[in-house]
């Protein structure tokens, strides 16, 4: 296999031009866009199933690195909500993560699945159950 000068400078050009982006980033502190790598959804139903009654929900979100980001909550076949705010910090085990709890009042019957999404990524959570009867 034979390369020639013109494919080799080409090269050369393209590998200066990616360097160049990378260290101009690199100088700045920017190790790239703030980007969720997993999300948890938990919610807690009233106690027995039964309304009036307490609940809980709670979004955990990993991120590539620390920051800010929103979250929508999703009702399976209904409405979206949100934006909530999430800052994401390191901690243990270099793992970055942030969590959203929101205390939630359950007054009447209900019977549906939630999840959380960050707008323009694909990664979202699992869909958690929340009911009560009453």
């Amino acid at each position: 296999m034979t390369i020639t000068k013109a494919a080799l400078a080409a090269l050369a050009t393209t590998v200066a031009l990616v360097g160049a982006a990378t260290a101009l980033e690199l100088k700045a502190g920017n190790s790239g866009k703030l980007v969720p790598t997993k999300i948890q959804l938990g919610i807690i139903s009233p106690q027995d199933n039964v309304c009036p009654g307490n609940g809980k929900l709670t979004a955990w979100v990993q991120t590539n690195k620390p920051g800010k980001l929103d979250i929508m909550l999703v009702r399976k076949g209904g409405n979206v909500a949100g934006p909530y705010s999430v800052t994401t910090t390191k901690g243990a085990n270099g793992v970055i993560m942030g969590s959203y709890t929101q205390n939630l009042m359950v007054a009447q019957p209900i019977d549906a699945e939630y999840r959380v999404v960050v707008a323009g990524t694909p990664v979202v959570s699992n869909w958690a159950p929340l009911v009560a009867d009453c």
